[in-house]
């Protein structure tokens, strides 16, 4: 098992096949919703946390799970905002249940870095050059479809786009370029943390319209 911190909030978590039989559980089957997947999320995070410092305690979390082709996988851990009493004392359980209150994305390992041509796809970034950059190359590419973004009270860029309206721009090929300046992110878990914790920097044509600062 491999800890790698992105930055303060951010925690890459490398799993072999033997760290995942050491849990005794296969790739395939993780899910939040299974108990032992829970009781892995929780010894991981406790190693984490005395290895590098990376503390959980008292946040939200986001986990993105990639499979590996070998057995293993990555897990991706991100914190997303404080844990309230209200999400404490919400009907449906205890904190560690509100820890995880965004849903898991577990992806498989091939559709890393390779985005649908009809999915709607969300982008997160570490500052704002990049979010220009990223918006200047994708106008220069002719990118013409849905397009917003956002800043979010963890001082992240955001940009949500949707699936092209110009006939021959290919999603997968031409977008595999932003991952060189931020990260894929969940569009619906995105779409949930900045409802509550982002605000607006452009609601629409955010490509076109940032392309030209």
């Amino acid at each position: 098992m491999e800890f790698i911190l992105i930055n303060e909030n951010k925690m890459k978590v490398m799993l072999s096949v033997e760290d995942l039989e050491e849990f005794e559980i296969e790739a395939d089957e993780l899910d939040y919703a299974n108990t032992d997947t829970k009781r892995m999320f929780w010894d991981i995070l406790s190693r984490a946390k005395h290895s590098t410092g990376f503390d959980t305690d008292g946040q939200r979390v986001l986990v993105q799970l990639y499979p590996s082709r070998h057995g293993g996988c990555e897990m991706f851990v991100t914190k997303i905002g404080i844990l309230t009493n209200a999400d404490c004392t919400c009907d449906e359980g205890t904190e560690e249940e509100a820890l995880f209150t965004e849903k898991i994305t577990v992806r498989p390992r091939t559709e890393r870095g390779r985005l649908s041509k009809k999915q709607l796809t969300a982008f997160g970034f570490e500052k704002l050059d990049f979010l220009l950059t990223v918006c200047k190359r994708l106008s220069h590419l002719g990118y013409n479809g849905e397009s917003s973004a956002y800043i979010g009270d963890n001082n992240r860029f955001y940009l949500l786009l949707g699936e092209s309206e110009q006939k021959g721009y290919t999603t997968t090929d031409k977008l595999s370029f932003i991952c060189e300046f931020g990260s894929t992110e969940n569009r619906e878990n995105t779409k949930l943390y900045l409802g509550e914790h982002g605000r607006s920097i452009c609601n629409s044509n955010a490509v076109s319209v940032l392309s030209k600062l």
